[in-house]
């Protein structure tokens, strides 16, 4: 079930909100969190990308701005639900599951996402799915815009050279054929875009810890986590 604001403050502490830039390893940190506190996984990735898919079937330009304004006029029926600890997305009707990791859904996402108002649309369905509570969520601008009230706000970040090391390995495990200077380069991109967009904020959100994850293997990162959430959970 979606609402729409109004919840209570013992929800929001229940929730868990890791941002960081692209390759940080934002996902697999909160799936194994999620995991160890029995909470929702939530990509909100995944959002945009079953958006840019629903886009793609309708025909839309993703790359101008007023075709994805009049598209977004569009009634979209979104539902949700938890199973085996993930959010699964179905999108008018259809439960997408291989279709958001395609080819072009992938190279089109980030244009899609650039939009303020794909951004403002999906960050308001975001906030609604956060405020049930016991949730653990990923994604840019989850802790500015999304889940500002969370109770645990984790900013990961790392340099650019490891972040690339990192997204290679995952697309390299997900059987794509890729060359490592392309990675880095489309990170160092992706970085580019979101400041110039204002998606990567200069200024962290009040309460946000930041931490360098540089040195650290993705278990260790979700460790961190764990033990500042069960900190703050005792009151520390």
């Amino acid at each position: 079930m979606i609402r729409d604001g109004g919840w209570a403050k013992e929800e929001w502490s229940s929730v868990v909100a890791i941002d960081g830039p692209a390759g940080v390893g934002k996902s697999t940190v909160a799936r194994l969190v999620a995991k160890e506190l029995k909470f929702l996984f939530i990509n909100t990735g995944d959002m945009y990308r079953a958006l840019t898919w629903k886009a793609l079937r309708e025909g839309v330009d993703i790359r101008k701005q007023r075709d994805v304004a009049e598209f977004l006029h569009l009634k979209m029926n979104w539902e949700f639900q938890a199973q085996d600890g993930h959010l699964k997305i179905r999108l008018d009707g259809k439960e997408l599951g291989r279709e958001l990791r395609s080819e072009r859904v992938s190279k089109l996402t980030p244009t899609a996402a650039q939009w303020p108002q794909v951004r403002s649309l999906l960050r308001r369905l975001q906030r609604n799915l956060a405020g049930e509570g016991r949730a653990v969520l990923e994604g840019r601008d989850i802790t500015t815009h999304v889940t500002p009230k969370a109770g645990l706000k984790v900013f990961l970040d790392a340099k650019l050279e490891e972040r690339a090391k990192r997204r290679y390995r995952q697309l390299i495990e997900d059987g794509k054929r890729v060359k490592f200077d392309s990675v880095q380069e489309n990170v160092r991109l992706r970085d580019w875009r979101e400041k110039k967009n204002k998606i990567m904020p200069n200024r962290r959100s009040p309460g946000t810890i930041v931490m360098d994850t540089t040195h650290l293997n993705l278990h260790e990162v979700a460790a961190k986590i764990l033990e500042l959430y069960h900190e703050k959970a005792r009151g520390g």
